[in-house]
């Protein structure tokens, strides 16, 4: 065996459980090289190898039993590890898949992850969220039909909207709704990346929005994964503007309610797309096409303003179909399988 094994996924039909076999020592990566098999190979920080090898990541097991299919099987390492280092030598020509946010283009490997809609995910050649290839993306609404976009879009909608579903659990729904608001202010951890992705701080963004809007109320939700020391600095801030209620109310509900949504690029950002909101996105981002982008506070005074009325007729169903349709796989599909790996051939088999 290649180092300890953990299985997941689910049985096939034949009642063969497809597992994956974490590689987890440099001597069992040895041994995985002198049997000269060509695998696939989930990289996995520490934080998420129990998600992949119990299976709750669920594009991991679909993965493996396709690859099986094939005459490949599909192992696991811990990112940036000796093992992993071991394992991507170029001339053993295994496939690599890295599973979180490790933006880098080789031509083995591409990054999967989940997308800003929960049951869609990335599998991309240059990385996920923000860092994806979709950023550079332009989108074309003239060249997408309207019918199947519109099809797409009530389904993903109806479903996620009265379900309360998103990627990160959210409180309960408000029946009959927020009191309306002037703007929600969907705040992130991302001033702490080492790679500098925003325009403008959360401090920026909550003093912009809050000294130009002193009347009406505004919404200020910190991440449901917010760090403590964030989380007071953003209520310290809050604590300024008598207008600013600081809420963990569902990010539904708090886009429904607001005239706007302010955001870095937050995923919650992307969901308010599904009610057809105007965004307005202060960092780099992936969903850029659909958002208006503010990288000076002027221009986020501006966008407040006169946002609205620009965003107004904005295809919002056509780009969701473009975005997550297209651009990411949607994991409850049948043909998820299938599309995952014409794209993992297409980029590394002749």
């Amino acid at each position: 065996m290649d180092g300890e094994v953990r299985t997941m996924g689910r049985p096939t039909g034949r009642g063969v459980r497809i597992g994956i076999e974490e590689v987890a020592t440099p001597a069992s990566a040895r041994m995985l090289m002198k049997q000269g098999r060509r695998v696939i190979l989930i990289h996995a920080e520490r934080d998420r190898l129990d998600a992949v090898t119990s299976g709750s990541a669920t594009f991991f097991p679909r993965l493996a039993e396709r690859a099986l299919r094939e005459g490949l099987q599909t192992r696991v390492v811990r990112a940036q590890s000796k093992v992993a280092e071991m394992l991507s030598n170029p001339a053993l020509g295994n496939i690599h898949i890295i599973f979180g946010d490790a933006p880098r283009y080789a031509p083995d490997a591409l990054h999967v992850g989940p997308g800003p809609v929960s049951g869609f995910w990335y599998l991309d050649e240059v990385g996920v969220g923000a860092n994806s290839s979709v950023r550079f993306n332009q989108f074309a609404p003239e060249r997408i039909e309207a019918e199947p976009a519109t099809y797409f879009f009530n389904g993903v909608t109806s479903w996620m909207l009265e379900h309360n579903v998103s990627p990160i659990r959210q409180a309960a729904r408000v029946e009959g709704g927020l009191d309306r608001a002037r703007a929600t202010i969907f705040c992130q951890e991302i001033e702490r990346h080492h790679f500098r992705q925003h325009f403008l701080t959360t401090e920026q963004m909550i003093r912009t929005v809050a000294e130009h809007e002193t009347e009406r109320l505004i919404y200020l939700k910190p991440h449901p994964a917010q760090s403590k020391p964030m989380r007071r600095d953003i209520m310290a801030v809050a604590q300024e503007y008598p207008n600013v209620v600081l809420t963990d109310a569902s990010v539904h509900d708090l886009a429904a309610a607001a005239d706007i949504v302010v955001t870095q690029n937050s995923g919650a950002g992307f969901e308010a797309l599904m009610q057809r909101k105007t965004v307005v996105t202060c960092a780099k981002t992936d969903y850029w096409q659909a958002t208006l982008t503010a990288r000076t506070t002027k221009e986020l005074v501006e966008a407040m303003d006169y946002g609205r009325t620009s965003m107004k007729g904005f295809p919002f169903e056509k780009f969701l179909y473009w975005f997550l349709h297209r651009h990411l796989l949607e994991i409850s599909k049948d043909a998820f399988a299938e599309r995952a790996w014409e794209r993992i051939s297409d980029k590394v088999f002749p």
